[in-house]
């Protein structure tokens, strides 16, 4: 590269800093957000997790429950065939 192509290449890159369409667009979702912004994003997954966690539980619960009455038929069925 020569003197001259550097110097052209300096300017090219002095023109695109000072026009904003050379400018590379800042992503939205990448930007430091503001302590509420923050705030308001952690509250709002804290909530869902819980929501998450309930279900969680419930369905365990529902599961066991089902456990239960499963073994207490196979139990009943056992007794009534004289097996246990």
């Amino acid at each position: 590269m020569s003197h001259r192509d550097a110097e052209e290449l300096a300017a090219e890159i002095a023109y695109m800093q000072d026009d904003p369409s050379f400018r590379p667009k800042k992503d939205p979702l990448n930007k430091p957000d503001s302590p509420e912004a923050s705030i308001e994003r952690l509250e709002f997954k804290n909530k869902k997790l819980h929501q998450y966690i309930d279900k969680l539980i419930d369905e365990n619960h529902r599961l066991r429950k089902n456990n239960k009455e499963l073994s207490k038929q196979i139990t009943e069925q056992f007794r009534n065939k004289g097996a246990l």
